[in-house]
């Protein structure tokens, strides 16, 4: 799932401008800003020995976009109280199977924003054949999944740690590798997610203050019909859309297939059965005509 970027020195000159109109106006919008530009935090979490520290350094190098690893305390350690899991995305580790601290520690996480990394998954099993070993792992971590309520991705640690990597876990000469793609890729999902998410709250905080703010009205709405605020809107559109993305067109790549993108999310609108749903279509389509616009080099809003 695609995001908009942190808008570049377009969002600094709109508070900017707004301060210089309406203080306590461009007081909000700087923090709305700045929470919106935060890096998105990306927290592993488990049981001590599971591997939180070497799960936080392949992810770590594995560079996701926008996103800082930290690796918390661990759960479920005698006389000390569990550690709050409030990352914008939970990687939470287990090893062998799901245990009672670990459904109590995720019981309240969002699926969609938090799963679980089957660490260690080279010993599950009898066989220490690769091909054989990876679907061991693949088997144990659905049924992880199915018992702790998230999804679930096997992971060799010590590997992704070392640098290796392979979406399926098995290189194509039968050595099994890491598993840290698959995951990464997960991971990166989620933070685009986040993302998504506060451009929605930053929007509705421009949306309130254009709204109280008279002296800086006229600047805030400029920026809201703007192509930035588009594209926010979009990305945060797909987040109430999920069952329709996962059937639309290609990215385009040129304004023909923008055209395309902007006439099948048009044909979704009379499908959606609710007036919020109906809101998101409008924005991505919105966003399609405007991609469109400028791929074909016309001028637009």
């Amino acid at each position: 799932m695609g995001t908009a970027d942190a808008g570049g020195g377009e969002l600094t000159d709109l508070a900017a401008e707004v301060a210089a109109l309406d203080e306590a106006a461009g007081d909000r919008v700087r923090a709305a800003v700045a929470a919106f530009r935060a890096p998105i935090r990306v927290q592993t979490a488990g049981r001590a020995g599971v591997g939180r520290s070497t799960v936080a350094a392949a992810l770590t190098a594995d560079g996701i976009e926008g996103a800082v690893v930290e690796e918390s305390d661990a759960v479920d350690v005698p006389g000390a109280p569990d550690p709050m899991l409030d990352g914008d995305v939970v990687v939470y580790i287990l090893v062998e199977a799901v245990r009672d601290a670990d459904r109590d520690a995720v019981r309240n996480l969002d699926p969609a924003q938090a799963l679980f990394v089957l660490n260690k998954a080279d010993t599950l099993g009898a066989s220490r054949v690769p091909a054989d070993a990876w679907a061991t792992a693949t088997a144990r971590a659905a049924e992880c999944s199915e018992e702790g309520g998230l999804p679930a991705l096997p992971l060799i640690g010590t590997r992704a740690s070392a640098g290796t990597s392979s979406k399926s876990g098995i290189s194509e000469s039968g050595i099994a590798e890491s598993g840290i793609g698959a995951v990464s890729a997960a991971v990166a999902d989620r933070v685009a997610r986040a993302r998504a998410h506060r451009g929605e709250i930053l929007l509705n905080t421009l949306r309130s203050q254009a709204a109280r703010s008279l002296a800086s009205r006229d600047v805030l709405e400029r920026y809201l019909a703007g192509d930035h605020a588009v594209a926010l809107g979009a990305a945060a559109a797909r987040l109430h859309l999920a069952d329709c993305i996962a059937d639309e067109p290609e990215p385009p790549r040129t304004a023909a297939d923008a055209g395309r993108c902007a006439d099948w999310w048009r044909a979704q609108l009379a499908r959606q059965p609710t007036a919020r749903r109906r809101r998101a279509v409008v924005d991505i389509r919105r966003h399609y005509v405007r991609v469109g616009r400028q791929l074909s080099g016309s001028p637009g809003t």
